[in-house]
This record gives C-alpha cells, structure tokens and sequence, in this order.
C-alpha cells in the first residue's frame, strides 16, 4: 500500500479512476441509445421546445417591444432556450430518478460490481449530452426561422448561461428526486415545482408585466435568472454583464449539490 492510499484510505487509484471515468462514460452511452429509441420520451424532451419555439414565434412574427423596438421572436428564443434546458436537465431526469427508484432499478444498481458513482455519473452525463443538442437545435433554429441569434457581445452570456444553468438545474433535480414519493407522482411534482416559475418568469412571453415586489422576488430563482441571463446575450444594444443572474445559478447549483448528497437515496 502506498503512503498516499494509507493516509486516505477511501480515495481511489488513478487505475480506479480511469475505470470509472470509462464506466460511467459506457452508462452515458448506454443512456443516450435507450433515450432515442423511447421515440416519445424522445420527442416531449427534444420536440417540445422546438415546436412552441414555432407556434409562438409564427403569433408574434413582426412583433416589437413597445419600449426598446427590439422583435419580439428575439427575447423569445432565448426563453425557449431556457425551456429546453429546464425540460431536459431538470424535470426529465428528476422524473427519471424518481422512476428508476419507485421500481427497483437504484436498488438492484447499488447491489451490482458497477459503482453507483460511475451509474449515476453516465445519467448525468447523458443528461448533458441532451441538454447540449437541444440547446444547439434551438440556437440553430431560431436564427433560421426568425433571424434571432446571440448578439456578438453576448455569444459569451449564453455560453455560461447554458453552462451554469445545466449544471444548476441538474443538481436541483436530483435534490427534488429525493422528495417524489412514487413514480406515479413523478410527473405531478415535477410539473409543479417548474410551471408556474416558468410562466411567471416570461418564458412564454416577451411582454409579461408583473409588480416590482413579485419580479425582485422572482430574480432570487433560478428560472428568472436563466431567463435573464440567456436574453441579455440576444437583446441588441449594449448590455450589462449578467453577474447577478450568474450569481444566482451558482447559488442554487451549490444548494443543489448539498441537499442531493444529504438526501440523495437509492431505494424507497
């Protein structure tokens, strides 16, 4: 035994880590196949963004901001970018977790040779694989469809937007995975715990008002401020850095990670 591993018996090996890193990286594959082969599974994550990204855009084409003239489709993208991301990495795989453990799955995981650091990481993984291609299918589409792409100065913006709010919304799902006591009720709490943050937060809308009391309140979230983050990379004109938005993706990330490590469980 060397030194190293005597004074810190529970760390890994680099022989060990480079073992997970490609079992885990097998679990993402294994992940990403069975995903496109559920073509309903497949479509409600992928389609579903796309499609409302074309009917509402289609309702508001021509549209402009009273205020600041800027199209409406252009603040509406970077909402249906948000949706995406919430779609993918935060209801999908909160609701998949939550099912995998209602029927047994996580059990029987933890109970195999394959460590459950290196299964749940593939999940991940796959999630973010996911995440990226919707991200990009929406980016791509909507500057096609409605010549609505980042600004030149907020190219950078989106990118830590997508980042930060990814790793973010998929902390919070396994922490709110916790708490869904059946798969039954999977999709309920899921919807629940989004939708209306959603809505409030102008996803779906470019020129939704609401009280300076309830939007403060709204900013200290994390779908408000993915929105925020995600527009102010596509709103033409100078912009301000998006730090507080950032900020706030961070924050919840970090809470994410906490309480999915305290309350994370593997079987009922």
């Amino acid at each position: 035994m060397t030194p190293r591993a005597a004074a810190h018996p529970g760390a890994l090996l680099p022989g060990q880590r480079a073992r997970r890193l490609r079992l885990a990286a097998h679990q993402a594959r294994l992940e990403q196949r069975a995903f496109w082969r559920n073509p309903e599974y497949a479509a409600l994550t992928f389609a579903l963004p796309l499609v409302l990204l074309l009917v509402l855009g289609a309702t508001i084409a021509g549209h402009r901001q009273p205020v600041t003239n800027v199209p409406e489709t252009t603040l509406l993208v970077p909402g249906m970018l948000a949706f995406g991301l919430i779609v993918a990495a935060y209801a999908n795989l909160a609701s998949r977790i939550a099912v995998l453990r209602s029927d047994g799955v996580l059990k029987r995981v933890a109970a195999t040779p394959l460590p459950p650091a290196a299964y749940l990481a593939g999940q991940l993984a796959s999630t973010f694989v996911t995440t990226a291609l919707i991200a990009a299918a929406t980016v791509a589409l909507g500057g096609v469809a409605f010549g609505a792409v980042p600004r030149a100065g907020g190219v950078l913006s989106v990118l830590l937007g997508l980042g930060t709010g990814t790793v973010c919304l998929t902390a919070l799902a396994l922490a709110v995975s916790a708490v869904i006591p059946s798969a039954e009720a999977a999709g309920a709490v899921t919807l629940a715990s989004y939708l209306p943050f959603a809505i409030l937060s102008g996803v779906f809308s470019t020129t939704l008002v609401l009280p300076g009391w309830l939007s403060r309140g709204l900013a200290c979230f994390p779908v408000k401020a993915l929105v925020d983050v995600l527009r102010a990379g596509y709103a033409p004109g100078p912009q301000h850095f998006p730090a507080a938005g950032l900020a706030v993706l961070a924050a919840w990330a970090l809470i994410g990670i906490v309480l999915a490590r305290r309350f994370f469980r593997w079987h009922l």
